[in-house]
């Protein structure tokens, strides 16, 4: 499972305000080229090829690995769990940057499988002897009977926590500013997109993914053209 898919949708990259975050869609590019305002890219998302603008208040992040010892009480971080028994069970999970510290918190289910979670919130135990992660995230009230979950309101919510384990080879993902220079032809990135003032597609986010191999991109050949047209 890549939580490019779960946890960066939920956490679309956007200077607007946390209500605007769970209505943006997010498509899955690779960079043809960057004239310095504008990409051109290819989506294995949509399957053709788009231009998306630049804003002067774009986020540019980029993806690193980052090592799960290295992970202390006080980092902003994210994951998509799947159940586990009784609990909880992540194979992956993203580092977040002081910027992006509130952005997507919470505990609640993945849009594109119910059956999972996301759960983004402050690390309080990194208990890498047992394999075990405990979060302290603010919810929202009654979304879940009488406990705490629920995506975060914009304001007031509850204060819940979570402890669930990774997986032996869990991978561990440090989402970290970015600058135009990395936005170079062959690079693949999740790229949120909303309409811009005159119609055109613009990002208000994006990440970079090649770092860590995230780039797989399912776009399908275009088809042949006939003999003698």
């Amino acid at each position: 499972m890549r939580l490019h898919l779960g946890i960066l949708a939920a956490l679309t990259l956007l200077p607007l305000g946390h209500a605007w975050a769970q209505e943006i869609p997010r498509i899955k590019a690779r960079i043809v080229s960057f004239d310095g305002k504008t990409l051109s890219v290819t989506s294995g998302t949509t399957g053709q090829n788009l231009a998306v603008g630049l804003l002067p208040t774009t986020r540019l992040m980029y993806e690193a690995k980052a090592d799960l010892v290295a992970i202390k009480p006080g980092d902003y971080l994210g994951a998509t769990l799947g159940k586990s028994g009784s609990g909880w069970e992540a194979e992956e999970a993203h580092l977040l940057p002081e910027m992006l510290r509130g952005v997507g918190e919470g505990f609640y289910p993945l849009p594109s499988n119910p059956d999972h979670r996301i759960v983004t919130g402050e690390v309080v135990k990194n208990d890498t002897a047992t394999s075990q992660m405990t979060l302290a995230f603010r919810g929202s009230v009654g979304s879940d009977g009488p406990t705490c979950t629920g995506r975060a309101p914009s304001q007031g919510g509850c204060k819940g926590a979570l402890t669930f384990a990774l997986q032996p080879k869990a991978s561990v993902i440090a989402i970290k500013p970015g600058d135009k220079s990395m936005l170079v032809a062959g690079k693949v990135a999740a790229i949120s997109v909303i309409a811009g003032p005159d119609g055109h597609l613009v990002t208000p986010g994006l990440t970079v993914e090649n770092e860590t191999g995230g780039e797989v991109l399912n776009i399908a050949p275009k088809p042949a053209k006939p003999p003698g047209k």
